[in-house]
């Protein structure tokens, strides 16, 4: 059964690279100028750092002993999201096609998209552990991901890629013994 949604998704993702400029397009034709400001905010507002101080103080409330796990993990992330960025060196669309983004002064590579990657990548570590959370988190991060789109600094397979990647580490951080302390 896991593997098939491993293909669903992989589907999916194969997929939405064929639909990325069109969804990008569409986002842009779509949006609310009263929504832009909050989106935005909550756009810029909902990164890594977010992730990391909300998702870190459940686990330090809740399951102590997993703190120091999920924090190295969490780092280790950083650094395999930053060497995918520079290996694939996707620029945004916003540069590349003719739209505007909400953030125009947004700098670096756009595959994966890395506010998704560490929403997913907590999704993934708090899934089993934290049942009445998990689904708010899920909520959250996609929330993430409708965003960076509705702003114009990702596609949708760079959201989409940035979910999998981190839901993949979150899971596989989650059952390395390596990292118990």
């Amino acid at each position: 059964m896991r593997r098939l949604w491993w293909f669903l998704w992989a589907f999916i993702f194969v997929i939405s690279l064929v639909l990325d400029k069109f969804i990008v397009g569409f986002f842009e034709e779509s949006r609310i100028p009263s929504l832009n400001d909050f989106i935005t905010t909550f756009s810029i507002f909902a990164s890594g750092w977010f992730s990391l101080i909300v998702v870190g103080l459940l686990i330090l409330y809740y399951k102590r002993k997993l703190i120091f796990r999920f924090l190295i993990a969490f780092g280790i992330v950083g650094i395999v999201t930053y060497l995918i960025k520079i290996a694939i060196r996707r620029v945004r669309p916003f540069t590349i096609l003719d739209i505007a983004s909400l953030i125009p002064d947004k700098t670096g590579f756009s595959f994966p998209s890395g506010h998704v990657l560490f929403a997913f990548f907590c999704l993934g570590f708090i899934w089993k552990d934290f049942k009445k959370f998990r689904y708010i988190w899920l909520v959250i991060a996609v929330l993430i991901g409708f965003s960076r789109l509705y702003v114009g600094v990702h596609y949708l397979s760079d959201v989409i890629g940035g979910a999998l990647i981190g839901w993949f580490f979150g899971i596989l951080f989650k059952k390395i013994r390596l990292l118990n302390f």
